[in-house]
């Protein structure tokens, strides 16, 4: 395999798991959806939902391109899945 053929394979490869990810990110929305209709949070935790947010923002540090050059999926997922967090921290 040249190193082209190589670069491709990790882009699509790269872009799968990306989607894949922001599905991951999305899944909780019937929760808060359900939150939001009944104005509380119940027994619900933010803990699970803060320790995703520190993870996505340390990686979106890690993906900037002064850090570590050619990572734009990794910045473009981890920033995306940070909004996401914020939201439903913010709910």
């Amino acid at each position: 395999m040249t190193a082209a053929e190589a670069h491709i394979v990790r882009t699509v490869v790269g872009i799968i798991g990306n989607i894949i990810s922001g599905f991951l990110f999305l899944s909780p929305v019937p929760t808060f959806y359900e939150i939001w209709k009944k104005g509380s949070v119940e027994q619900f935790s933010p803990a699970p939902y803060l320790a995703t947010l520190v993870n996505c923002m340390v990686w979106t540090l890690y993906g900037l391109p002064m850090v570590n050059p050619d990572n734009v999926l990794v910045l473009t997922i981890n920033g995306s899945g940070s909004v996401v967090e914020i939201v439903y921290v913010t709910l």
